[in-house]
């Protein structure tokens, strides 16, 4: 039986706001898959009229929700898992793009893996520069201590059920960042499986335009909030002061990837914060 008849429907959900210079390489990257999908669902989440109708040549390939106003990247995510027809689906932001078997590859594994709930991916960022840099590998299977230490799921390399999106809510719109943290801490604590595969599948857009770690004081806050949310898993699954060394590795990354003198400052403190534990590493 071919894969995709064991897998069935696949819908692509990919939130948009404001993104008309990026959105053409990242739906040009989804038309291309070798496994095309079922159905390509475009969340647009309040962008200005003329942005908002740059989708609209993308029809009839595209299907297009529009959200009544501005609720962030986790409210438009599930607007498009509450849309879905598919089995199956998968992630992808705005501004980045998939490798052409990223689909068939996941699909695969899928195929392959009784009881595999989803499949994630590495990721290959690239930068304004032309720098480019593949993300660390990781354990193959997600793990509740993996889950709580640090996120481990990059969602524009998702492919998930939607039947367990569903059943664990979706994303948590109170969160405006960090919410694959969060994701990733819910459905390890309920058991799901989740599949790693070390071949980046996602290229993933670093710059200076809107990205979040412009924003060094949200992330922070971000991470605090889930790890704070967690604090009970944290602690009996981490052990004592869990919490506080999850919240001071955020800062040090924080601050070793926005530089200068901030950056080192925040680096410190976060080491300060962590008691000097490498168990933040």
């Amino acid at each position: 039986m071919l894969p995709w008849l064991v897998v069935g429907r696949i819908s692509v959900v990919i939130p948009y706001y404001n993104r008309a210079r990026f959105i053409d390489d990242c739906l040009a990257s989804v038309f291309a898959q070798r496994r095309a999908p079922d159905e390509i669902i475009v969340v647009d989440d309040a962008s200005r009229p003329d942005e908002r109708r740059h989708l609209d040549k993308f029809l009839p390939r595209i299907r297009i929700v529009d959200q009544p106003r501005n609720g962030g990247v986790s409210a438009a995510r599930n607007a498009g898992v509450r849309a879905a027809t598919g089995e199956w689906v998968a992630f992808n932001d705005s501004d980045d793009v998939w490798v052409a078997d990223k689909l068939a590859i996941q699909v695969a594994h899928v195929e392959q893996s009784p009881g595999c709930d989803g499949v994630h991916s590495a990721v290959r960022a690239f930068y304004d520069d032309g720098r480019i840099a593949v993300s660390d590998p990781i354990a193959p299977r997600l793990t509740l201590a993996d889950a709580l230490h640090d996120n481990m799921i990059r969602v524009q390399c998702l492919l998930i059920k939607t039947s367990v999106m569903r059943a664990i809510g979706g994303f948590d719109e109170t969160l405006r960042c960090c919410e694959d943290d969060d994701l990733g801490i819910r459905l390890a604590s309920r058991g799901y499986q989740l599949d790693y595969l070390a071949e980046p599948l996602t290229e993933m857009r670093r710059g200076n335009y809107d990205h979040l770690f412009s924003n060094w004081r949200r992330i922070i806050r971000g991470k605090a909030t889930v790890a704070l949310r967690h604090r009970a898993l944290l602690e009996q699954t981490l052990g004592r002061g869990a919490t506080r060394r999850r919240i001071a590795r955020a800062v040090r990354k924080v601050g070793d990837m926005r530089g200068g003198v901030v950056g080192r400052v925040l680096f410190a403190g976060g080491w300060l914060a962590g008691g000097f534990d490498r168990a933040t590493d």
